[in-house]
């Protein structure tokens, strides 16, 4: 397991440079309509591509689940990578330095290796279950912490949620979060998100409906700095599932206003 957390950790930074060069140059990038408001870049191809060549050269007993790929995946998620070349396409695409690599090793549908690499800040995310959360930066490396937040009035809360149609349960949240003073942002991208929530930066994530390779690597970042990650297990590798993620001390107050 050691081995594979020093390969994500360099793989994050080697994609990471990769896809940082396309967001600087991306006036000339070919990009191409996915579906409504749902954008794919040759860049998240290509991204996807190194990791998938690099990981099977390290490992090639290892399964490999991108989120570019994954209609062609079958079986279990197991001794298995999963892994988002871009995570926050659209910021990517319009120029917002919000979005991320996002990689995971995962055994048995849990999280054992999780990295979330910030290009743009040069922020590496990583942690190896059992081992802490920890943060490289141009500063040095230090330990992951989830905020001390006890009340939900004033919190600060990433409330996730894709464009593609509208919902009434989100809309009903976002009201009684409004109503608890919750202060709610969406940052679009879900594994930075955790990422800043493992931090401190943020109090709490949620989205109703999130892809595993957005999400698995990022909860094990946050469970690792001491904070609370709701059950989260998407029952195919291409399922959604909900996403909850906080500092422990509001933990029980926000699943409560969650489910109403």
């Amino acid at each position: 397991m050691d081995e594979r957390y020093v390969l994500a950790q360099d793989l994050a930074r080697r994609a990471g440079a990769l896809a940082l060069d396309y967001f600087r140059n991306r006036a000339r990038l070919t990009v191409e309509l996915k579906g409504p408001q749902d954008f794919v870049s040759r860049a998240d191809r290509d991204v996807e591509a190194l990791l998938r060549r690099e990981i099977a050269a390290a490992f090639p007993g290892d399964r490999f689940l991108g989120e570019e790929t994954a209609a062609s995946f079958e079986g279990l998620i197991d001794a298995c990578w999963v892994v988002d070349p871009i995570d926050g396409t659209h910021n990517f695409l319009r120029g917002v330095p919000y979005w991320n690599v996002a990689i995971a090793y995962v055994e048995r549908g849990l999280a054992r290796v999780g990295i979330v690499f910030d290009p743009v800040s040069g922020e590496l995310y990583h942690a190896m279950r059992g081992g802490g959360a920890w943060c490289d930066d141009a500063s040095g490396r230090s330990r992951l912490q989830v905020a001390g937040t006890s009340a939900l009035a004033g919190a600060y809360i990433a409330l996730g949620h894709h464009d593609r149609a509208p919902s009434a349960e989100y809309l009903e949240i976002r009201r009684r979060m409004m109503a608890a003073g919750v202060a709610m942002r969406n940052f679009g991208s879900g594994a930075l998100q955790l990422a800043h929530v493992a931090q401190g930066r943020l109090d709490g994530f949620i989205e109703l409906s999130l892809s595993i390779w957005d999400a698995i690597g990022g909860l094990l970042l946050v469970e690792e700095a001491g904070g609370y990650v709701a059950p989260f297990a998407p029952p195919t590798a291409t399922a959604k599932a909900a996403c909850l993620a906080c500092a422990p001390g509001i933990a029980q107050r926000l699943e409560e206003l969650v489910r109403g």
